[in-house]
C-alpha cells in the first residue's frame, strides 16, 4: 500500500479537514458512549469501546491483517 502525501499547497487544507473530522468523530463517539452507558452500563460499554479501539489500531498498524491482497 502506498501512502501519498498531499502537495505542499494542500497540506494546510488537509490538516484542517483532518482536525474537523477528528472533532466530529470525537463528538459522535462521546454521544454514542453516553447513550450506551445509560442503556447498558459502564463496564459493558467500556469493553466494547476498548475492543473497537484495539481492533482499529491493529488494522491501522498492520493493514495486511485486513487486506484481501495479503
Amino acid at each position: 500500500m502506498t501512502i501519498l502525501s498531499p502537495p505542499p499547497d494542500k497540506r494546510v487544507l488537509g490538516a484542517v479537514i483532518a482536525v474537523g473530522a477528528a472533532l466530529a468523530s470525537s463528538h459522535a463517539g462521546l454521544a454514542a458512549r453516553r447513550w450506551s452507558m445509560r442503556r447498558f452500563g459502564q463496564t459493558g460499554t467500556g469493553f466494547v469501546e476498548d475492543a473497537i479501539v484495539f481492533g482499529s489500531g491493529l488494522a491501522v498498524s498492520n493493514p495486511s491483517l485486513v487486506s484481501h491482497q495479503a
